[in-house]
């Protein structure tokens, strides 16, 4: 049930389907995006993590996670992802438009029944 909830979050997000991801959390899900540049970030609700979904959606002409390693526990689930993109405007950290970035990083994930209730990135 959980690896099959991620999966779908992970497809509809390569396929930017925002709707789609928002189907995999919670009203009050928290979501974190954690970065080494600087670049941090913290959200709660599903509200605004369309909202944010939408804006960052738009910063990449092509992007795409791909889930390298899946370890689930109670309730839980830590996954390795290789993230790539095209950025489509000139990004916060530097990344220009035009330029591809890949990054590795990891997300944990934590679920209230079928859905998930909070996803922090690192990366």
């Amino acid at each position: 049930m959980y690896e099959d909830i991620i999966n779908r979050y992970i497809q509809s997000y390569n396929d930017r389907d925002i709707d789609g991801m928002l189907d995999c959390v919670t009203e009050d899900v928290l979501f974190e995006n954690i970065s080494n540049t600087g670049q941090s970030m913290r959200l709660e609700g599903r509200e605004s993590m369309g909202q944010v979904a939408e804006l960052s959606g738009n910063a990449f002409s092509y992007r795409r996670q791909r889930l390298v390693n899946l370890v689930i526990g109670d309730g839980k689930a830590s996954a390795e992802i290789e993230f790539e993109g095209k950025a489509s405007v000139d990004l916060p950290n530097g990344v220009k438009a035009g330029e591809t970035i890949k990054i590795r990083g990891a997300s944990f994930f934590e679920f209230r029944g079928r859905l998930l209730c909070r996803i922090a990135d690192y990366s």
